[in-house]
């Protein structure tokens, strides 16, 4: 499998093809990884390609806890360190919170789309469910302007730090 092929069987879809519905073979030899700061690499290289990151994070799927690039004729591993999506920036209305990824895609904090807390070397950091699984962490910045956000209206009980969205206590946080 090479890049060109994944791309060519991945034309004419829609902004999500059906991937739950896709079950191909499993492709060996080849290695995607997407790092701590949400670059991807593809054998060890850098993918510079910012359109082919675009439409590789549109085939996500996760099986257990892995993640694949998934077309209707084949599926490779993706090794994540922490989440395929990250969380740059977000906006807020009355009742909700929207955060957009880098991937240009956006929604809302609601039960569908939920955080949840993760030890991660040492510390414990928020995580979100982007969409259908796939998950998302924040960026350092989008990070600390919720967690000033919620310290400044006192979001905190039991300890835990949350920004309120669609009538849900969202966890980003805990305080010692």
């Amino acid at each position: 499998m090479s890049i060109s092929k994944i791309k060519n069987d991945l034309e004419g879809h829609d902004n999500f093809p059906p991937v739950d519905k896709w079950n191909p073979d499993l492709c060996v030899g080849q290695e995607f990884f997407i790092d701590r700061e949400g670059n991807w690499f593809y054998n060890n290289s850098p993918i510079k390609n910012l359109k082919l990151i675009n439409l590789f994070s549109t085939v996500l799927k996760k099986e257990s806890n892995d993640y694949f690039l998934v077309t209707p004729v084949e599926k490779v591993l993706v090794k994540v360190e922490i989440a395929p999506y990250v969380i740059i920036d977000f906006k807020m209305t009355n009742d909700s919170i929207m955060l957009i990824t880098n991937m240009n895609y956006k929604f809302v904090l609601n039960k569908d789309n939920s955080t949840r807390l993760i030890e991660y070397q040492n510390s414990i950091i928020p995580i979100v469910k982007v969409r259908n699984n796939i998950e998302g962490f924040f960026n350092r910045n989008t990070y600390y302007k919720l967690v000033d956000l919620a310290l400044d209206k006192n979001f905190i009980e039991n300890h835990i730090l949350y920004i309120p969205s669609k009538n849900l206590n969202h966890p980003i946080g805990k305080i010692a």
